[in-house]
């Protein structure tokens, strides 16, 4: 009688934890999971990479995609440091209103007025950008202007390496030297 009584509870509990049939056989997606007030930490073996915080993220398991409301990520400086900074001082910092990305390609597209602060004082606006974390790389295609301690840009597009913190801007470019607002 026990282990009828296992066995029946252990087919119940396949059933239930499977994927749910619609009309016709059709399967549909798990549902979402959906977290508020996220705090984002993501390693690399045992050193911290990317640390943040979001007000909303929503994970959707059948593809791995995350979205994220609010966020703000620190990457902090390749300089051995083990923890992310306090602010962009000695790495970097990416906020951004909505930042929609793949687990598996570890990918994301932060939209809606990005703003990327750097070590240098540097600060960077762009309606949308790209980050490729294997590669450490970000890009924008819509346009970017940046202000920095004793200057002011704009450009078409931008590559920015976060492995040594460089800007690449192509397009139509213009910089104003002196510290212009």
């Amino acid at each position: 009688m026990p282990r009828l009584l296992l066995s029946s509870l252990l087919v119940l509990l396949a059933t239930a934890c499977g994927p749910r049939s619609g009309p016709a056989g059709a399967t549909e997606p798990p549902p979402q999971v959906v977290l508020y007030g996220v705090h984002i930490q993501t390693f690399e073996g045992d050193q911290l990479v990317l640390a943040g915080r979001a007000e909303r993220l929503t994970y959707q398991r059948a593809e791995g995609a995350v979205t994220a409301t609010n966020t703000l990520l620190r990457l902090p400086s390749r300089r051995g440091t083990q923890r992310a900074p306090s602010g962009p001082r000695g790495g970097m910092e990416i906020r951004a209103p909505v930042m929609e990305g793949s687990l598996a390609s570890r990918q994301l597209t932060g939209s809606g007025g990005v703003v990327i602060r750097t070590a240098d004082g540097a600060v960077a606006r762009t309606p949308r950008a790209t980050y490729d974390a294997p590669a450490q790389h970000a890009r924008g295609r819509e346009g970017v202007a940046v202000q920095g301690p004793a200057y002011g840009l704009r450009a078409d597009s931008f590559d920015l390496s976060f492995v040594d913190g460089t800007f690449t801007f192509e397009g139509d470019t213009q910089t104003v030297v002196g510290g212009a607002k």
